[in-house]
């Protein structure tokens, strides 16, 4: 089978998301896929392979894979959806009548999906994904840091909470830049590459002696027990703090916004600054998992 052929017949339903959604149909559209599209009704997708569909309407018998958001689905099947004029909710059962071989993509696990009981491919667990995601988030937040300070990256003193895959790009593109970073963990592992790196290891327990000295705050720990209240607090005022995780979050706009934090939410930058390139990413995992079926 050629490369652009490698999803003949195959029945492929995107529901909801946001740009890297898009990419990811016309990738797998390109490759010979069937695609119907649900949340999709702000956008013409004229091309011939697509068709746009309510998620009653889906043939869910006849499906081969589903694809979820990155951002997963929500309580009561809530599902973020960029292109739609109207909210999408997914009804539990309809899913019960899915074929066993049906393959499940989503970005991140939730209690919904948990709720399937059935077999989920969380993109964003696996290796390859988070490596190159890591790129385009690690960008992102540099854009960010650029358009909402009044100083150079270059000087400024930045803590990255999190020593992970996508930790550690955003601390090394950082230091790059010409800053001087903290990297926040409890893993002696993770302290060590950090030493390595050239970049200040701080114990998760000590994170309140070095927040004052803080121009920015970067968390990646997907955690809301990690850090209390009166740590949190201990940030200054001309800190700007980014949140990446998606949830649970270390801090949330009602913590920041009761104690005055200059406060981002970001968990989909990559879906922001770069959603052709994170949607190839996530295109090119999936595609690869259907061909080898």
């Amino acid at each position: 089978m050629t490369e652009t052929s490698s999803l003949e017949s195959c029945n492929i339903a995107i529901i909801g998301g946001d740009a890297r959604q898009k990419e990811i149909a016309h990738h797998c559209q390109m490759h010979g896929a069937n695609l119907m599209v649900v949340g999709f009704d702000q956008l013409a997708l004229t091309e011939p392979g697509f068709t746009k569909m309510e998620s009653h309407e889906l043939p869910y018998e006849e499906l081969d894979a589903i694809v979820f958001p990155v951002s997963g689905v929500g309580e009561e099947g809530a599902v973020r959806s960029s292109f739609s004029s109207k909210p999408l909710t997914l009804d539990l059962d309809l899913f019960r009548r899915l074929n066993p071989t049906c393959k499940l993509f989503s970005g991140i696990q939730t209690p919904w999906l948990d709720s399937l009981n059935r077999p989920v491919v969380y993109l964003m667990e696996e290796d390859q994904i988070a490596i190159q995601n890591s790129i385009p988030t690690a960008e992102g937040v540099i854009w960010l840091l650029l358009q909402h300070t009044d100083h150079t990256i270059h000087g400024s003193t930045i803590l990255v909470t999190g020593f992970g895959r996508i930790g550690i790009t955003i601390a090394s593109r950082l230091k790059a830049l010409g800053a001087k970073v903290f990297g926040g963990t409890a893993d002696s592992g993770e302290k060590a590459r950090m030493l390595e790196m050239g970049i200040e290891p701080v114990d998760l327990s000590k994170i309140d002696k070095k927040l004052h000295q803080c121009d920015a705050w970067v968390n990646t720990i997907p955690s809301d027990k990690v850090f209390p209240l009166e740590v949190i607090s201990k940030v200054s005022h001309t800190c700007i703090v980014i949140e990446l995780a998606s949830g649970p979050k270390a801090i949330d706009q009602s913590i920041a916004d009761s104690i005055g934090l200059r406060y981002i939410d970001a968990p989909s930058l990559p879906g922001i600054i770069a959603p052709k390139t994170a949607g190839l990413i996530l295109a090119s995992a999936i595609i690869e998992r259907l061909s080898l079926e």
